[in-house]
């Protein structure tokens, strides 16, 4: 593919697309399964090791897709940048990456990447190489999603704090700062075990509105993203700030965002949407201690509540499982 000339922008963007929705599937992708089970043919990793290999991996796809793609998607759809500033700022920003990535068994991404920069001087307008950029930093935020899954995060249990303090928060809530969703957009969102080798097996369903009052803008994109059948995501739990799960979803936002709020401060059931951090739904089933303001999106129904525990702690124990217990949970979200 890396040698292979298309007639025009809109053909790679085509071919990212494809790759892109192969990635929402249920089959775990080979070029991952690989890095993570030490079957890398190159056996890339100083001293007989890949633990450094997939440690490094993991950390550039979730830096090139957060810090590097996403912010070029908003550099490209800024009118005070030509075309040509654009070309040069991802043949700038993206050789740390992709380059290093090729080397460490994601050949895919290389000639992915290869194939957007050979033609993206082909653009007949900016419409097209806008198309382009979203189609491969949605293809990055996938892959940064099945990275983060297959993570062995079990290796945190030997990294224990001595004691735990009385005080686990940093910060200490303000529920003056909390935001009140008014009535809007219904939805779904249901959780299953969808497995290659195993019968799926169904873990709950609860009922959501959605903050279309409060943050207009990026619940039209969310939306939108959700018609006209739904969607579905990779479910998987925060490793750092509480209990809520993340949801990287095929959507690519740059929508204005009206109401942002300390996660620490949201309640129970909340529901966040993080362009930043690589396009990420995230649903708050119980205490959060980070004190970052992030955008609203909406609010999962008191009734179900329970059910969204539930599903909370079987997705916990899942991401922190040891690399052969792994299942594959699938969250899809549908309008009401």
């Amino acid at each position: 593919m890396s040698g292979t000339h298309f007639s025009s922008l809109s053909e790679v963007s085509a071919l990212i697309a494809a790759a892109r929705n192969r990635l929402l599937s249920s089959r775990r992708p080979k070029c991952l399964s690989d890095i993570y089970s030490g079957q890398l043919q190159n056996q890339a990793g100083t001293n007989g090791q890949f633990f450094s290999t997939f440690d490094f991996a993991n950390g550039l796809i979730r830096d090139a897709s957060m810090c590097t793609w996403y912010s070029i998607v908003k550099l490209a759809e800024d009118s005070r940048f030509s075309i040509d500033h654009i070309i040069t700022i991802i043949d700038t920003f993206d050789a740390p990456f992709s380059n290093y990535l090729r080397y460490s068994g994601f050949p895919e991404l290389a000639q992915l990447v290869t194939a957007l920069q050979r033609h993206l001087p082909l653009a007949k307008d900016r419409k097209e190489l806008i198309t382009a950029v979203r189609e491969f930093c949605g293809y990055y935020n996938l892959l940064a999603a099945w990275s983060f899954h297959l993570y062995p995060w079990s290796l945190s249990n030997q990294f224990r704090y001595k004691e735990r303090m009385i005080k686990a928060s940093p910060t200490i809530a303000d529920l003056c700062r909390r935001v009140r969703i008014q009535h809007g957009q219904k939805v779904k969102l249901s959780w299953m075990v969808m497995n290659e080798d195993d019968p799926s097996q169904f873990l709950g369903e609860v009922s959501a509105v959605l903050a279309v009052k409060e943050n207009p803008e990026l619940c039209d994109d969310f939306i939108a993203a959700l018609e006209p059948k739904g969607f579905r995501a990779l479910q998987v739990h925060a490793v750092v700030s509480g209990e809520s799960m993340y949801a990287w979803v095929p959507l690519v936002s740059t929508a204005r965002v009206r109401v942002k709020e300390r996660q620490c401060d949201a309640p129970i059931g909340r529901i966040r949407y993080s362009q930043n951090t690589g396009n990420k739904m995230i649903i708050q089933y119980g205490p959060v201690t980070e004190d970052i303001e992030t955008p609203v999106l909406g609010e999962v129904d008191a009734t179900d509540l329970e059910t969204l525990r539930e599903v909370g702690q079987k997705v916990l124990q899942n991401t922190f499982a040891a690399a052969e217990a792994k299942k594959e949970i699938w969250t899809s979200v549908r309008l009401a």
